[in-house]
């Protein structure tokens, strides 16, 4: 065994020339970062592959793929197998074995010198770093790629979601051959209207890119509708802020020929394609997605689809946090839409749910359970529509829209009245603020009362759909009251949902058992424990609970509510009766942090986060982008004390710097030593 020391390859860049060919500095220079690129992207941009990404893309189930056809047009696909399928003997090597699945456009295009783009990701810890190369040799076994460049990827706008385990012996199989088509089918815009998540492939080929000369894939996250549908030809993406790179763009402005791959989550269904982009940089079309800072349409040209092709199957989807400041994402200038009804159904003597469907037999944008649909109803005698907004009573399945009346009031007198299957109603997009957090576990306690039931309902149904148990609420409770029995609709629903949920209870009042439900019979239901709260009924029903469930000193951010009719509800800071508890801080698990040019002083807790995290939360701007300790924008100096990194950050650290995206400080407990000094 040789003795002799090997160095470790540079990190970044190391070449004279750009990592970027023309249309990627082009598309840089646009957008007026350029130069800052020159410097980043030569930090975050490896000729090799770090340890990091090797360990990666060795755990992963499957990896997306990109390359070109022999026409040139580029496609994104998947490639499966047991994790460690894909290896690296060296830092300059990636070997991918597994298979292609049933429909895959490239299955018989890969050969030596193919261009290759890789993109290893991670849903359920929004983790993904990318690989580009050239083929150097396939086998029996596996496809070698020989690699030019390795790059991590920001966390942003990735759902987070879980594969479920699958034998990997089995082949996949899909239940039929692939549907081709020059345009969108209606199974089709279903599930693009539905999707959070699409792949883009696009590829510069030309012989003069230079180090940029590659294919490429890459990922694109949003709420359902993010993908805007024109027509059964042309979509419409936005696209927000990333690492800056442009690697897509910047091919599409070499060549706007593009393949896309739309997944569904539930069936396993790939929809595959090929389309021709255009770079939409400014104008008033970029109303339509908030935050947008360009947008892209797609013109199709070609549609591939396979049924069941991919084996994998996953949890349910929590959102990325960034999506909360992203808006609807519906089309702005949409308006008024016509819906069918297809169905009205008895619930009760005096309530009535109406089912709709779209009239143009489109995809209806989704929904978060908790929302409202606006309805205008031409109401015979009225000089104008009523216009009137009803809570959506089921969850979003993308083909109904469901909402459940009380004959109380004209307009929904005459719903009940006068609106059977077949007739025709506008509506606009669903909307409203009362919505079931996703984010986190806790238990949660649904109390309603009366007509309030509705939003409560599709809560709970939206939990019953989600089939991973990562994802539920530890425990569900269920709390109605109506003045009678007989005045409570949905009791087959509730009664299947107690079967389907063992962690749901289930608790019903009428005037028999004591009336709707105050905050004494919510002490007798409830044990000791920490909830979410959800309320929803008449005005004095709502203000009597919160005000109570205050005085026991449960956090307002943690009491959720909507009000019917007239009813709106005081909100207070602090409990009335007691007096609030202020969070109690381990001084052996904190440390002190002066923030020096903004003058500020404040004690961390490991409750707190990154070191950016807590910097914003207490009004001092840091310049911040990726987010993930890759581009290293948040670099700052530390003046004194010591940083650590709970995960290791793939992005160059300077001397004497911190990336606070990812550093915590390193030392806590009382005394000097537990001080962080930084240049912020």
């Amino acid at each position: 065994m040789s003795d002799t020391l090997v160095a470790p390859p540079p990190a970044g860049w190391s070449a004279v020339e750009s990592p970027f060919h023309a249309g990627e500095l082009a598309a840089q220079e646009r957008a007026g970062v350029r130069e800052r690129m020159d410097v980043n992207a030569r930090r975050g941009i490896r000729d090799y592959m770090p340890e990091q990404h090797r360990l990666f893309f060795a755990e992963q189930p499957f990896m997306v793929l990109g390359g070109v056809d022999g026409t040139g047009q580029p496609w994104a696909t998947l490639r499966i197998g047991e994790p460690g399928f894909v290896s690296t003997p060296d830092e300059r090597t990636l070997r991918i074995a597994g298979r292609s699945l049933k429909g895959d456009p490239l299955a018989g295009t890969w050969k030596v010198g193919a261009l290759f783009g890789g993109l290893g990701i991670q849903p359920a810890t929004r983790r993904r770093n990318r690989v580009n190369g050239v083929v150097s040799s396939i086998d029996e076994h596996a496809m070698t790629v020989a690699v030019s460049q390795s790059y991590g990827n920001c966390a942003k706008y990735i759902q987070s979601r879980t594969p479920e385990p699958v034998d990997f012996s089995k082949q996949a199989h899909a239940d039929e051959t692939p549907v081709i088509s020059d345009r969108l089918n209606d199974a089709d815009r279903e599930l693009i209207a539905n999707a959070d998540t699409f792949f883009i492939a696009s590829a510069n080929t030309a012989d003069d890119a230079g180090f940029g000369r590659g294919a490429d894939v890459s990922h694109r996250g949003g709420k359902p509708g993010f993908i805007r549908i024109d027509d059964d030809r042309t979509l419409t993406t936005p696209d927000f802020s990333g690492n800056l790179f442009f690697n897509t763009i910047g091919n599409l402005l070499r060549d706007p020929r593009a393949g896309l791959l739309v997944i569904d989550f539930v069936s396993g269904d790939l929809l595959y394609l090929a389309v021709d982009a255009e770079v939409i940089w400014e104008g008033k079309d970029l109303e339509s997605f908030a935050g947008a800072e360009r947008l892209i349409r797609w013109t199709v040209r070609e549609v591939r689809r396979t049924r069941r092709a991919l084996p994998l199957r996953w949890s349910g989807v929590q959102y990325a946090p960034q999506l909360e400041k992203t808006g609807s994402w519906t089309k702005a200038t949409s308006g008024w839409r016509k819906l069918k009804v297809a169905e009205v159904r008895d619930e009760t003597s005096g309530i009535k749910s109406f089912y709709f469907e779209a009239a143009d037999g489109g995809p209806l944008t989704a929904f978060e359970p908790g929302q409202f649909l606006p309805i205008r109803l031409n109401v015979p005698g009225h000089a104008a529509p009523l216009i009137r907004t009803y809570t959506l009573s089921d969850a979003h399945d993308g083909r109904h829209y469901r909402i459940t009346v009380k004959r109380e009031g004209v307009a929904s007198t005459w719903l009940h009245d006068s609106v059977e299957a077949g007739a025709v109603i506008e509506a606009k997009a669903p909307g409203g603020a009362f919505v079931l957090d996703r984010t986190n576990a806790r238990p949660v306690v649904f109390v309603s009362a009366g007509i309030g039931i509705t939003p409560m309902i599709a809560m709970l149904n939206s939990v019953l759909a989600n089939t991973s148990d990562g994802a539920r609420p530890e425990h569900v409770y269920f709390i109605h009251g109506a003045r009678q029995a007989i005045d409570r609709p949905f009791a087959d629903e509730l009664h299947a949902a107690r079967k389907a949920l063992p962690n749901l209870s289930v608790h019903l009042r009428d005037s028999s058992t004591g009336g709707r439900g105050d905050i004494a019979y919510l002490k007798s239901v409830l044990p000791f424990g920490d909830y979410n709260f959800y309320l929803c009924g008449p005005a004095s029903f709502m203000q009597d609970l919160y005000a109570g469930l205050r005085a026991l000193n449960v956090a307002d951010d943690r009491i959720r509510f909507e009000a019917f009719g007239p009813a709106s509800v005081k909100r207070t800071e602090r409990s009335e009766a007691v007096a609030p508890v202020p969070p109690v801080r381990d001084p052996e698990r904190s440390s002190k942090v002066v923030f020096m040019r903004s003058q500020k002083t404040a004690q961390w807790s490991a409750e707190d986060g990154s070191l950016l995290d807590f910097a914003e939360a207490n009004g001092v701007a840091v310049p911040s982008n990726c987010r993930s300790g890759v581009c290293g924008t948040c670099s700052t100096r530390v003046v004194s004390g010591e940083v650590a990194y709970p995960v290791p950050c793939e992005g160059e650290i300077e001397p004497g710097h911190a990336l606070l995206c990812s550093a915590i400080p390193a030392k806590t407990g009382q005394g000097e030593d537990s001080v962080v000094m930084l240049d912020a």
